[in-house]
């Protein structure tokens, strides 16, 4: 049977009014995850009337 671990890492918008978000810090946080071998598995956009405040990645890996 087949074990995993979990890992989930939150993104949080960036300026005065947390409208700003920046592709490229996503991209590197993402690909220095996948380097250590963990997959995406999930990603929540925990919005507040409409507004994006912030984000949760779920990642998993198998257990060795």
């Amino acid at each position: 049977m087949k074990r995993y671990e979990y890992k989930t890492v939150k993104i949080e918008p960036k300026g005065f009014w947390g409208t700003k978000l920046e592709p490229e810090e996503i991209d590197k946080i993402l690909n220095e995850l996948g380097q250590q071998g963990w997959e995406l598995v999930c990603m929540q956009d925990l919005s507040v009337n409409g507004n994006s405040w912030t984000f949760h990645y779920t990642f998993k890996r198998p257990l060795n």
